[in-house]
């Protein structure tokens, strides 16, 4: 069985509303090719390595939605403030400036409030994925990140105690300049 030919058949009905939803989401119509390009692609790759739908109409959007908020959450992570206060950290990706914020927060924070401040602020997570990820509730994830944030503006000195793991700020250095924000978690 011929996937291309049968696909074709599949989405033919659905160009001119997902050409349309594109644009909508878009609001440009160089993005709104851009972003059809990629829904076509995704959804055909899709089918080559299962059985086409019956509701095409509904999965071309949301293939096309969920590549739109991916995109949108990748700009918005480029332009994310990683630390609040200080503001010498946030304009340059260069990684003796991230490995610096990190090490910062290593400082003053545990493992896993510094895990969930970067998914959440740096990454554009939600609570709920966040939650969902750590294996934890979304009040907990709240609590945490209000925490967090309390110190990070405070600027509080860091306890005598606190010893930085240099493992664990070479990973996070590394997720963030990678762009990964799945090793934040492994």
């Amino acid at each position: 069985m011929e996937v291309i030919p049968t696909y074709e058949k599949l989405i033919t009905p659905y160009m001119d509303d997902l050409r349309r939803y594109c644009f909508y989401l878009t609001k440009s119509k160089w993005d709104g090719e851009d972003l059809l390009q990629d829904t076509l692609l995704k959804s055909l790759v899709f089918f080559s390595h299962t059985e086409p739908l019956l509701d095409m109409k509904p999965f071309l959007m949301r293939v096309a939605r969920n590549l739109w908020i991916d995109e949108h959450r990748k700009k918005q992570r480029r332009l994310a403030v990683l630390v609040e206060p200080p503001k010498l950290y946030h304009n340059d990706n260069d990684y003796i400036e991230v490995r610096s914020a990190i090490e910062w927060l290593a400082e003053r924070f545990p493992r896993r409030s510094i895990e969930i401040w970067l998914l959440f602020r740096y990454f554009g997570y939600s609570m709920q994925e966040i939650a969902d990820s750590t294996n934890s509730t979304v009040s907990a994830v709240k609590s945490i990140i209000f925490r967090t944030r309390n110190v990070v503006r405070s600027r509080h000195k860091p306890a005598e105690s606190s010893k930085v793991l240099h493992f664990d700020v070479e990973r996070w250095s590394r997720a963030i300049m990678n762009d990964m924000p799945q090793s934040l978690l492994s």
